[in-house]
Parts: C-alpha cells; structure tokens; sequence
C-alpha cells in the first residue's frame, strides 16, 4: 500500500461545512449527524455539489478532534447559521485512495505516516477525506486522504 502514495499539489476546495469539536470514539455519529444538518440546507438553495468532505485541523483540549465537515459545493450558496464556507487546505500533499469499509481507514492512514517517514517529510498537522459516492459493496467504497506537507528541507526548485 505504501506504493499508492502519491504526492501532488492540492487545490483548495469550496465547502459548506459546520466546525465542530468531537470525541474520536464519536467522531462517526458526530459526521452523520453535520451531514444532516448541512444537505437540508443546500437542497434548499438549490446548490450543484460533489462529495462529503471532513477536515481534520488537529487535536482539540483533552483528547478532543477539531473538525470542518461538510460537503463540496459547485456553485454558490449563502450562509445560513452553523453551515459557512470552509476551504480545504492548499499545497504540497501525500495522498492515496482507500478502498473498503471506513472503520479500515488506518491502514490507509498508516501507508501515509510511512511515507512521510520514509522520506523524511513531516505532515503539517491537517488533513482531510473525501468520501467517494456511496456504494452499497464495501470494497467499491472509495476515500481519499490526504495530508498536508511542511515544505522540503534543502528542496532546490
């Protein structure tokens, strides 16, 4: 798997995204229950959008997630109460894709920490998911990682 770790430059994307601050052992019913708060609201403006998207922007006090999860949006919506836009991160990424049930998401996890490792790159303390289109096989399920770089030491161009 660690050969399925690509590094590439990330372009921010547009989301409609609620901030929250969880509890890992909660963080997949506090995911669901974002979600539902935001989709209702851009069903309702009518916005074109693409995939479920979580930002993961470091830890919080006492073991807490600060998080940013929302979905991608193709066109322009409004504000409304906890839902606003939030920009991915830009830059320098590792990044692979992950196939399978979401609870295996470490393993993908892992390759990247190797990674990094491996060449001596440090991640710069945020990353993100973007979840694939729903698939009722698990194995077809597909989502993207990826974690932000600190700049190359010593790069020369």
């Amino acid at each position: 798997m660690p050969d399925d770790v690509r590094r590439e430059w990330a372009e921010p994307r547009v989301l409609a995204a609620i901030s929250s601050t969880t509890a890992p052992q909660g963080l997949g019913a506090e995911i669901v229950r974002l979600l539902d708060v935001v989709w209702p609201v851009l069903r309702e403006q009518g916005v074109r959008t693409d995939h479920n998207v979580v930002v993961y922007r470091g830890g919080g006090e006492a073991g807490t997630l600060a998080v940013d999860v929302g979905v991608e949006v193709l066109s322009s919506f409004e504000d409304r109460g906890e839902v606003r836009h939030v920009l991915t991160p830009s830059g320098e990424v590792a990044t692979i894709a992950h196939f399978g049930e979401y609870a295996d998401l470490g393993h993908a996890y892992s390759a990247l920490v190797r990674w990094c490792a491996d060449r001596g790159r440090s991640p710069a303390g945020v990353n993100w998911e973007v979840y694939g289109d729903w698939e009722e096989d698990p194995t077809k399920r597909r989502t993207d990682i990826y974690f932000l770089l600190e700049p190359a030491r010593g790069s020369h161009g």
